[in-house]
């Protein structure tokens, strides 16, 4: 219980006071990942999102993102992706982005059974149909889990985005959003496991009030 507390209070500090002052909403996003082995270095990843957003009343953002991934290490994994990302806003115009990225994903220490640190470290081309110009973000995830009892994890992490340049579309140069999450890993089956709890993103916007989001995150992780 004790590191369960200590893992809570950590993602608590990853927002600070200063998002009082923003928009505030309350979402629900659903998830699916799935990475399968193809011999002992590939490996095939895909990641399906349905993001429910305006008080979890409407589906506002769906996501797919596949990617090819080789295990330089048994630990190490980099990989190269592409993402597809429709955004319905509530009182906007609709777009759909395009993304290719190249990742990271680095196991710093721990392993099965163990407190576990991970690092992801993610790097987006990304562009807007219909708009010119292509915007590159980088994102950076620290991951802990630890066990707290049989069958069950206490799981934190916190992701921050930068913008590396500003473009004709609305991207903006700089701090970009930070992403949390502070919630629990249960197994369900062999290579397979459901994840639930808070993730909070605060985002940065320009010339409006800065937003954050509260949100009801499940998702289904499965690894053959």
């Amino acid at each position: 219980m004790r590191r369960t507390r200590l893992l809570l209070a950590a993602a608590g500090l990853c927002f600070p006071a200063t998002t009082m002052a923003a928009q505030e909403d309350e979402q629900i996003w659903l998830a699916q990942f799935s990475t399968i082995e193809v011999g002992q270095k590939v490996l095939l990843f895909t990641d399906v999102q349905l993001r429910f957003t305006d008080g979890a009343d409407r589906l506002g953002q769906t996501l797919l993102r596949p990617a090819v991934g080789y295990r330089i290490t048994p630990s190490d994994t980099l990989f190269l992706g592409y993402a597809y990302v429709r955004t319905e806003p509530l009182n906007g115009t609709p777009t759909d982005e395009h993304r290719m990225f190249q990742q990271a994903l680095v196991r710093v220490l721990g392993g099965p059974g163990k407190t576990t640190v991970t690092s992801r470290t993610r790097l987006e081309q990304r562009w807007l149909e219909g708009r010119s110009g292509m915007g590159w973000r980088l994102r950076q995830q620290v991951r802990v889990e630890t066990p707290v009892t049989k069958g069950l994890n206490a799981i934190v992490w916190a992701e921050p985005f930068v913008n590396f340049d500003t473009t004709s579309w609305g991207q903006r140069a700089g701090f970009d959003q930070l992403r949390g999450f502070a919630g629990v890993g249960v197994p369900i089956a062999k290579g397979i496991a459901i994840e639930a709890g808070y993730s909070g993103q605060y985002v940065n916007r320009f010339n409006v009030p800065d937003r954050m989001n509260h949100i009801g995150s499940l998702s289904l992780t499965i690894r053959k």
